[in-house]
């Protein structure tokens, strides 16, 4: 075989690998069935110069044939790279409704200790509330017995120990008030946590949402691409 020859060759090896990574097995043999006919056509019709006309117009018939066949293949290629991309997408709206779901459940969950939060906070504030009620009290008790042991009345000693015991009772009564409010400060300090935490999870979800109708529509504008 001469060299042109070779280089004539080499074109329709490389153009029928490239066939045979996209077609499938039947497509193929079917295509390389009917294009060996057309080049025994041609071949014959080469041999006899009377029939060019005809060789002319089957020729063109044969370009028609194949520029067909490759936007056919194109087509097919197309569709296969979109069916890979729409499943890979597909998996990703999987994912991404998963972790929608799971956050939703932690955001219930999140709210609702944030609901108990809040009546232990309520529960501390009245706690808090009655202890301040209580110490007021005790110390216009205790004012009241001062005033009586000034103007010395009788049973001074009685009055003292009574007031000495309202006084350690006052004094008690205060730091169980400082534990109290001491208590209530943690308790907003964690559901101000809570709270924040709530409010994160809730803009993620909303961004997953929003990348999951991207992502939709990005499928349906990929399927409807396929389609054509």
């Amino acid at each position: 075989m001469s060299r042109p020859e070779e280089e004539k060759a080499t074109p329709r090896v490389t153009w029928m690998e490239k066939e045979k990574e996209i077609m499938s097995g039947f497509e193929l043999q079917a295509f390389e069935e009917l294009e060996r006919g057309f080049q025994q056509v041609l071949s014959e019709l080469q041999t006899d110069p009377s029939l060019d006309r005809f060789r002319v117009e089957y020729e063109k018939l044969h370009r028609a044939l194949k520029k067909s066949h490759e936007s056919e293949k194109r087509l097919i290629k197309k569709c296969r790279e979109l069916n890979t991309e729409i499943q890979a997408n597909s998996k990703k709206v999987e994912t991404a409704l998963a972790h929608s779901e799971e956050d939703q459940v932690l955001i219930m969950d999140l709210r609702e200790e944030i609901g108990k939060a809040w009546k232990m906070v309520d529960a501390t504030q009245e706690k808090e509330a009655k202890a301040k009620e209580n110490i007021q009290a005790l110390k216009q008790e205790i004012a009241h017995l001062n005033g009586i042991v000034n103007q010395h009345v009788t049973f001074v000693p009685q009055k003292d120990t009574q007031a000495v015991n309202l006084e350690e009772e006052r004094l008690s009564l205060l730091r169980e008030r400082d534990r109290l409010a001491a208590t209530t400060a943690e308790l907003k300090k964690e559901l101000a946590a809570w709270i924040e935490k709530v409010r994160v999870l809730d803009e993620e979800k909303l961004t997953c949402e929003h990348d999951l109708v991207i992502v939709k529509s990005h499928l349906q504008g990929k399927r409807a691409e396929c389609d054509r």
